[in-house]
């Protein structure tokens, strides 16, 4: 019988793939206004280290902002703009469908009032594919981290470390680090580790395994525990299709928990 004090508690799931490089940190952010950019046509998202508790910015420069927790999800608001015909003395018809333009995006500073301080954030639209921004700030105080990491039951708060990870974003207070480095490579896998993640309980890895095959592989959970840096706590798979396999030549990823890394 498998324990929880020996190995992992192994999770499936079925959830689309993402791009997990497209991810922006920033450590330590100064007092003064900070400056990114960020698409101008597609939805963005912003990792605060705490809970958002208001946003104070000017809707005028057509951006519209969402907040969920310690996240904001930031979309510049389109223009329809119909195409048009003259047909005659003072006539005109509508032609085609309406033009979608976003020439309303406009640099704007904004303010994100949280639980632990208030950053003021300048955004800056332009033409790229949208990115998740994290702000590590290891001001962030160590009960503020224990409070999302021992709230809930064990269950519970493997599911949600897991599912902050995989969705492009970072556990509640965590300090993420990019690392994007092969850490296996066989003829049928190739591992990438993409992130770490460290709380106070708990760290965390997400990594990328691509198929080399021609045919679909079912990955087994316990064959990664050898990854694991601490004692592992969870080890979730995800795949990007409803048949729970790794499709040829198709990619999947694997969050492991751990206890804390020292």
């Amino acid at each position: 019988m498998i324990t929880r004090k020996k190995v992992a508690i192994f999770m499936a799931f079925i959830i689309s793939f993402t791009n997990l490089n497209a991810i922006v940190v920033i450590d330590n952010p100064p007092s003064e206004a900070i400056t990114i950019n960020v698409s101008n046509n597609s939805v963005n998202r912003l990792v605060l280290p705490s809970t958002i508790l208001d946003v104070s910015y000017s809707k005028e420069k057509g951006v519209d902002i969402k907040v969920v927790n310690n996240q904001a999800f930031i979309k510049y608001q389109p223009v329809l703009k119909e195409k048009i015909r003259t047909t005659g003395k003072n006539k005109v018809e509508v032609i085609g469908q309406p033009e979608t333009i976003y020439d309303r995006a406009q640099s704007s500073e904004v303010f994100f009032i949280t639980e632990s301080k208030t950053y003021s954030i300048v955004l800056n639209p332009v033409e790229m594919e949208a990115e998740t921004i994290v702000i590590n700030d290891f001001a962030a105080s160590k009960e503020e981290i224990l409070k999302y990491e021992s709230n809930d039951p064990f269950i519970a708060t493997m599911g949600k470390i897991t599912q902050s990870i995989f969705a492009n974003g970072v556990p509640q207070g965590y300090k993420t680090k990019k690392i994007n480095k092969i850490i296996a490579n066989d003829s049928t896998l190739e591992m990438k580790e993409i992130n770490t993640y460290d709380g106070v309980i708990y760290s965390a890895a997400l990594i990328e395994v691509r198929n080399k095959t021609d045919k679909a592989l079912v990955l087994n959970p316990k064959d990664y525990i050898k990854f694991a840096k601490e004692s592992p706590k969870a080890i979730s798979v995800y795949y990007d299709n409803e048949v729970n396999h790794l499709l040829p030549y198709s990619r999947a990823s694997i969050v492991i928990i751990t206890k804390a890394v020292r």
